[in-house]
């Protein structure tokens, strides 16, 4: 029996806390909910606020008057002057004095209509007309409508203002409004911060949609960067790229992060094959770490979290990939994310910011009524890519029939074409969830629950993760403030399927003879508990024995809690002090039945561990800005913080129990126990400076330097980076089809940490022996000289917008060398190591990335946008060292190997070939069959040349269409499982010549033409070697075209004034087909082109071993229903 156990290993008690805490912090939400229901309408001389601005526009003011107060601004965005800047200080001043204020020597004037502030010019407020609320008039005609943006959501707040007059009003949070005309002949002016104003005739018409176009000089005025230090869009020296958060949840996947493959340029992102809650790599602009890590770091709120994924396969005989830390960040709590794909943009993250930054920027409170939203989706999977197999022949070998045999080249015979797609279910996912805020001008709260749920399409195969999130945000006086979140997440992943070689659901259920009907073996134990099976076998069982008698679970409790105060010591300096703390806790257990092949001893195997990873990030930021002179103006950060990291498990493993099937460690048979643990800490200075003249040139740069636990005396690494713009746009005069022009450039440099324990002689404790155990010292001999990898980039960009933005280009050149790579030393047998780490080495990688944008269409009832990413980058391996001219990025297996090799690329795959003679002519031995190469033989690499990725967004009215078409071109994949297919007769090309008579166009070992005739089952069971393949031959170029994302959704009307301010019920899919997809690189005479047979974003891992194909489950579609409420 399986017996359930309780969480011998998790600290109860620590849980306990977190969890008071939690609700301790609920009870805080629920205060201001009370404290921010209805008042009545104040006016503007009666409400006060506190401002402090310092040069900035008047629409920036006007936004911080609406964040402080309940009003809302109508104007014509035409009547100000956008190059105009103000600075104010004001402590509990009136409204109204602050705006007499900032508006002197305008011309412009303003008067309050109920919660509204209507601003005008003031020779039209001369005219004596009075100023009523709209509904309030008694005026000749009402209109109706939603102002929409370019995809088709509400634009809340957006001005209505009847020209010529004061008269007006502003969209609900929906984009719904109502508004009196006096006639027909009236005007209305719509305009919003950050959009064209639009001008639109009444006329006849009673209901008028408007959609406003995006204003391209107010485009990402402010974007968060590195330690969530704000700047202006304008100033950036570097390239990033922002993904608005509403774009990650309408098509969702169990780890959001693959939802980004094709929105982002330059970013290569592939998953592991271990179905729901598989890790995810993300590379940003090409490999540069042989041993170490290349995934981009990714950071929340300004503080790095642990993205470590532990446990990924890094050979093709296979295991179950872990999962990583980004996977449980809940993507409708992101607001927004930046991302830092180069040196100079990740600079200030020093030794940890080699491959790049994902800043993610999570939802807060806002003042005013209590709001809500909801948002509820059901998706259906179902694998789409399965192998194309021969039904025409059966089990048996020489085309003879035999029942205990595992291939099918036998006679031809009753075949059973279903099998594999019967075996795999539909599964049904479901993800919910909730986010209120509410607030007064003092505190704002938000707070969310996310429930997801994620079938595989295998029967026992499921994910269910729950994610509570609740963020404070207070001003405790007129000059402190405070910001406080905490995030907990609970999952719990079942029976989470292996991958590669040996014993994985996939290879045991490809192995089925084509003539055997699978059902029958659904009964896949006999009475006395033995496993049922058509063949002997001493590796591959009954896939149904496999879902039933083995057994994996993974359970993840996580806090993730920030804290932050912030004070202001001046009107132009202020410090702020964050501490974060990540804490999480894995507990893993796995069971094989009694007689389960490979890995259960007698009584079955059964292993159970708990894993502890703890990061506290601490930093103190100063923060300021000056005017030096008029035109002069310098911003500034430095700052100093430190962290620390902490990894411990423990636990235990056995390969037989002495109860059969009773899964208890106390019932092992010789119990080995699991063991690990370590700590690094790591501490920085830091300073930024970014000096603006005219605001149309910038020059900054950044200097870091690190004190790491990781690296021997004096510990201390500093990092670099400088930086310069010039907006083309406002130093030159520029034909009027330029809206906006920038060029820019910058060189950085950071580094790449390395792991603790590197530095010191290190040893591990194994049991056994008279004494019940003995030391071993590490065959690797430490490196006292260790020093971090570093990378040095240079990087030259332009920013383009034309037409009024309806067109837009940011193109960006990179050049990044890496040196100092981490290698490992043979060492000769009398020095009693194996090996030494060393530092060596020279990686280069060099590209670019382009970002188009545009808007081919922007009609009243009609729009259309489309985004165009495109990447291309070039790795070159420069130099390694003196004695090593190769090293493997994975496990040395015979299929295929990830390597790195001196004037080579990174992910360079080796493996065996079919030998040519000096003339390029194939050649095969005396028996007809080919002749194989030395396994340096090199067939591709696995880095795709270029990425691509489309997406268009259609409008019409309340309906919205948008797809994405993504692919990538070049790099291969050798598949293992093809090579199995390929050995037992099963895959469809091996249908043709199974009679013999098959001569295949080569020269002999001799040079003599060959004329030797061979039949199929010779020729794959010789190239394909049963369980490790000549690779070559299997051996795929993974070239793709698919429509990646699609969403029809519509906007369903909601009359003005009701609970329900805005609903959406949108049509999703993800993975429905392929376009395009590649061929094997190798075209064996005799024989059609073969089609790429799997899914090329599946990896077996997540980690640097890459290109290899073995035991994966298929690829999947989905299909499901999205429903958007807003309350």
């Amino acid at each position: 029996m399986r017996k359930k156990l309780p969480d011998t290993y998790l600290n109860t008690g620590t849980a306990l806390r977190r969890g008071l805490a939690l609700v301790l912090a609920c009870v805080m939400f629920v205060q201001p909910l009370f404290a921010s229901g209805s008042r009545s309408i104040q006016g503007i001389e009666e409400v006060k606020i506190s401002l402090d601005l310092k040069d900035v526009t008047l629409q920036s003011a006007f936004i911080a008057i609406e964040k402080k107060s309940d009003f809302k601004f109508i104007t014509s965005i035409e009547r100000i002057d956008k190059k105009r800047k103000i600075s104010i200080r004001a402590e509990k001043k009136p409204v109204k004095e602050v705006l007499e204020t900032i508006l002197n020597g305008t011309g412009l004037g303003f008067t309050q209509v109920e919660n509204n502030i209507v601003i005008s010019n003031k020779q039209e407020k001369a005219t004596g007309q009075a100023i009523q609320p709209a509904a309030a008039a008694n005026l000749a005609k009402d209109i109706n409508g939603t102002v929409k943006d370019h995809t088709g959501a509400g634009i809340p707040g957006t001005n209505i203002l009847v020209k010529g007059t004061n008269q007006g009003t502003t969209t609900g949070t929906d984009g719904t409004y109502k508004i009196s005309v006096p006639d027909e002949n009236a005007v209305l002016v719509f305009s919003s911060i950050g959009y064209v104003s639009q001008e639109i005739a009444v006329g006849s018409k009673t209901a008028i949609d408007v959609t406003l176009a995006e204003d391209v000089k107010q485009l990402g005025e402010v974007v968060v960067t590195a330690l969530g230090i704000e700047r202006n869009a304008k100033t950036l020296t570097y390239a990033t790229q922002q993904i608005d958060g509403k774009k990650l949840t309408d098509v969702r996947d169990a780890n959001f992060v693959n939802t980004l493959s094709g929105k982002v340029a330059g970013a290569v992102i592939t998953q592991g094959s271990s179905g729901p809650g598989s890790a995810t790599r993300v590379v940003l602009r090409g490999n540069r770490s042989i041993a170490g890590n290349n995934n981009a770091l990714f950071v929340v709120d300004g503080v790095p979290i642990d993205n470590t994924a532990r446990s990924q396969v890094t050979s093709d005989f296979g295991g179950i990939n872990g999962s990583d830390g980004a996977a449980n960040i809940n993507p409708d709590d992101i607001e927004s994310m930046n991302i830092l794909k180069g040196a100079a943009a990740s600079a200030l993250y020093g030794s940890r910011a080699a491959n790049g930054v994902i800043m993610i920027t999570t939802k807060k409170g806002k003042a005013g009524k209590v709001t809500a939203d909801i948002n509820s989706g059901v998706v259906v999977e179902s694998p789409f890519l399965l192998p194309k197999l021969q039904n025409t022949y059966g089990q048996g070998s020489g085309g003879k029939e035999s029942t205990n045999s595992s291939q099918s080249w036998g006679p031809a015979m009753q075949t059973f074409p279903d099998n594999i797609k019967d075996f795999y279910r539909k599964a049904v996912s479901t993800n919910n969830s909730i986010g209120v805020s509410a607030g007064s001008e003092k505190i704002q709260t938000y707070m969310s629950y996310t429930n997801n749920y994620n079938q595989g399409i295998l029967p026992n195969n499921k994910l269910m993760r729950h994610t509570f999130n609740l963020r404070l945000n207070t001003q405790i006086t007129k000059r402190l403030s405070a910001d406080a979140k905490i995030t907990y997440i609970n999952s719990d992943i079942q029976n989470k399927p292996r991958s590669g070689e040996e014993s994985s659901v996939t290879m045991n259920l490809y192995k089925i003879p084509r003539s055997v009907d699978l059902n029958q073996y659904k009964t896949f134990e006999d009475a006395s508990g033995k496993p049922t099976y058509w063949a002997s076998s001493g590796i591959y069982m009954n896939p149904y024995w496999t879902i039933n008698r083995t057994f994996e679970s993974e359970k993840r409790n996580r806090v993730i809690s920030l804290g932050s105060v912030k004070y202001e010591l001046t009107d132009w300096l202020n410090v702020q002090g964050r501490i974060s703390y990540d804490w999480y806790a894995d507990r893993v257990n796995r069971g094989f039945y009694n007689n389960t092949l490979l890995f259960a001893g007698s009584g079955g195997s059964y292993q159970d561990w708990t894993a502890e990873t703890t990061e506290r990030n601490m930093d103190v930021i100063v923060s300021g800005n000056n005017n030096l002179s008029k035109d002069l103006h310098l911003t500034y950060n430095f700052g100093a913080g430190q962290t620390y990291q902490k990894y411990s498990q423990v636990g235990g493993t056995t390969t037989g129990l002495t109860v059969p099937n009773f899964f208890d460690l106390s019932f092992a048979a010789a119990l080995t126990q699991v063991t690990a643990f370590s700590q690094k800490e790591l501490q920085y200075v830091f300073g930024t400076a970014s000096l603006s003249y005219r605001d149309f040139i910038t020059i900054d740069g950044s200097v870091r330097n690190d004190w790491s636990s990781t690296l021997p005396k004096p510990y201390s690494y500093a990092y670099f980076s400088f930086g310069g713009n010039v907006i083309l746009s406002e130093a030159f005069k520029l034909p009027e089809v330029i809206s906006f022009a920038k060029l820019r450039g910058s060189w950085a440099q950071v580094g790449n940490d390395t792991d603790p324990y590197r530095l010191l002689q290190t040893y591990t404790f194994t049991q056994g022996g008279n004494g019940g155990g003995y030391i071993n010292r590490n065959t690797t001999r430490p490196a006292a000289n260790l020093k971090p990898e570093i990378s040095s980039s240079t990087e030259l960009g332009l920013d383009l917008r034309l037409f009024s933005g309806k067109l837009g280009l940011d193109f960006t050149y990179y050049n990044t060398n890496t040196v100092n790579q981490l290698l490992t030393l043979p060492q000769a047998t009398p020095t009693g190591f194996q090996n030494q780490f060393i530092n060596a080495g020279k990686i280069n990688n060099k590209g670019f990335e382009v970002s188009l944008t545009a808007s081919p269409l922007k009609g009243k009832a009609l729009t259309w946008d489309a985004t165009l990413n495109f990447a291309r980058n070039v790795n070159k391996i420069i130099q390694l060292h003196e004695t090593i001219k190769t090293a493997t990025l994975g496990g040395n297996t015979r299929t295929t190997t990830a390597i790195v090799r001196e004037g080579g690329s990174y992910g360079d795959l080796q493996a065996f070939g079919w030998k040519k003679d000096a003339n390029g002519n194939y050649v095969v031995n005396a028996k007809g069959l080919p002749v194989a190469t030395a396994f340096d033989n090199i067939v591709g690499n696995f880095n795709p040349k270029f990425t691509i990725g489309l997406n268009n967004s259609f409008s019409y009215k309340n309906f919205v269409l948008s797809f994405l078409v993504d692919g990538r071109v070049g790099g291969v994949m050798t598949s293992g499982t093809d090579g199995n297919l390929a050995y037992d007769g099963t895959a469809d090309y091996t249908e043709a010549h199974r009679q013999g008579g098959w001569v295949l166009p080569a020269v002999t070992e001799t040079g003599e033409q060959n004329t030797t005739a061979i039949d199929a089952q010779t020729f794959w069971q010789t190239v394909s070697q049963g369980r490790y393949t000549w690779g070559e031959f299997f051996t795929y170029s993974t070239t793709n075209f698919r429509l990646r994302e699609a969403t029809l959704g519509y906007n369903i009307p909601t009359p003005p004034g009701m609970f329900i301010k805005s609903l959406r019920l949108s049509l999703t899919a993800r993975n429905l087909f392929f376009i395009y997809r590649g061929y094997a690189k190798m075209d064996i005479p005799g024989l059609g082109k073969r089609k790429l047979p799997f899914d090329p974003d599946v990896n077996l891992g997540a980690g640097n071993f890459q290109g290899s194909e073995y035991g994966a489950l298929p690829s999947t579609r989905t299909v499901g229903l999205n429903l958007k409420v807003g309350f």
